[in-house]
């Protein structure tokens, strides 16, 4: 149970279960919230942003997909980061797409997880 008398929900997936392990249920789930709410944000900055802020936001995309145990995300935004590598490059909303539905494929158990 939580500190509300809920019943915890189990982590998602062993990635949830090690960030858990280390910011104890409370602040996980907070942390997984954060990122529920940041990505469309973040997403949409993107396709407006200049390519180092491309790179950047892709960067901090990729690795808190990582956190979040969302491997292929993590995988769809190393790939676009490797493409943003290549000078001149940019990213349109169209590029963002696969990604933006694999956000969608991991949201529903990390709602359910963080009560979101």
């Amino acid at each position: 149970m939580d500190g509300d008398g809920r019943v915890s929900q189990p982590p998602p997936n062993e990635a949830i279960s090690a960030l858990e392990s280390v910011l104890g249920y409370e602040s996980t789930r907070e942390v997984v919230r954060l990122f529920l709410h940041d990505f469309p944000e973040s997403i949409r900055k993107v396709s407006g942003a200049g390519r180092e802020d491309q790179i950047r936001i892709v960067h901090g995309i990729k690795s808190s997909a990582l956190h979040m145990g969302a491997m292929t995300l993590s995988e769809k935004m190393a790939a676009l980061e490797g493409r943003l590598g290549d000078p001149g490059q940019t990213l349109e909303h169209e590029d963002l797409q696969t990604a933006i539905a694999e956000f969608g494929a991991v949201a529903t158990e990390l709602r359910i997880y963080a009560g979101a």
